[in-house]
């Protein structure tokens, strides 16, 4: 797994001889809470209070491995050849749209992987009714102005809900249904670098994002970087500082 703040991990091999590294063209992606497997039934307690996930989904992109292109398969629902949609969505019944795997052209090796929490500049401003999965996703999608959700990330507590959406902020048009001529004045692409190595999976720890923080209705995130709540999380997520949470173990 690939993790940020903790060490890697020694890889351990049994048997009575050497084993040969195994190389593969899949990444799995493993989604934790304080080190533990976090899924739709997990509780969570943030700041003594208890939260369940009602959705986490986000855009992982441009992939690259010691400085090379790492192009997606793209003949995967989930994925094109420059990003993949990771992530679940819950309900009462069942876990709906759970994909926890990014499937690459080639097979991996060991080095400095890197990628975007993030829709590409270019494919980010497009009308989701026409575009080719995933970017299909309308609950995934601003507007034609602002463009994608990279993240979404939505608790539910008692009583009470909570989100943190991440995307681009700052976007000029002459209306909300016409793409920008010009960048958005905050891209907000959290920039992920790891170091990995055979067998090895990557890991998002959601508690380094969202400790000491009290959830409530009143402090959710939508990007904003004038708001507080985003002013502590906006760096936590990657926006000019490195990225909590993930690494390879």
């Amino acid at each position: 797994m690939l993790r940020l703040s903790l060490a890697l991990l020694p890889v351990l091999l049994s048997g009575c001889g050497p084993a040969a590294p195994k190389s593969s063209t899949t990444l799995s992606v493993q989604l934790h809470f304080n080190g533990a497997p976090l899924h739709c039934s997990s509780p969570i307690d943030i700041a003594g209070q208890n939260w369940h996930l009602q959705q986490l989904q986000l855009y992982l992109s441009d992939f690259s491995l010691n400085n090379n292109a790492l192009l997606l398969d793209p003949t995967l629902p989930h994925q094109q050849a420059r990003l993949a949609l990771l992530g679940s969505v819950c309900d009462n019944s069942a876990t709906q749209s759970a994909n926890w795997q990014v499937k690459f052209t080639r097979p991996l090796t060991p080095g400095e992987l890197t990628f975007f929490v993030a829709v590409p500049q270019s494919l980010n401003h497009q009308d989701p009714l026409s575009a080719k999965a995933p970017l299909n996703q309308s609950d995934m999608y601003w507007s034609w102005q602002q463009g994608y959700k990279y993240l979404r990330l939505e608790l539910a507590g008692a009583q009470q809900q909570w989100a943190l959406h991440l995307g681009a902020s700052g976007c000029q048009s002459a209306s909300p249904l016409r793409p920008p001529a010009t960048a958005c004045a905050a891209q907000n692409r959290p920039h992920v670098r790891l170091n990995y190595q055979y067998g090895q999976n990557l890991t998002l720890d959601l508690a380094p994002l969202l400790a000491d923080i009290a959830l409530s209705a009143d402090n959710h995130c939508m990007s904003d970087p004038n708001r507080l709540s985003c002013q502590t999380l906006l760096p936590r997520l990657g926006i000019e500082a490195p990225p909590l949470g993930w690494s390879m173990q």
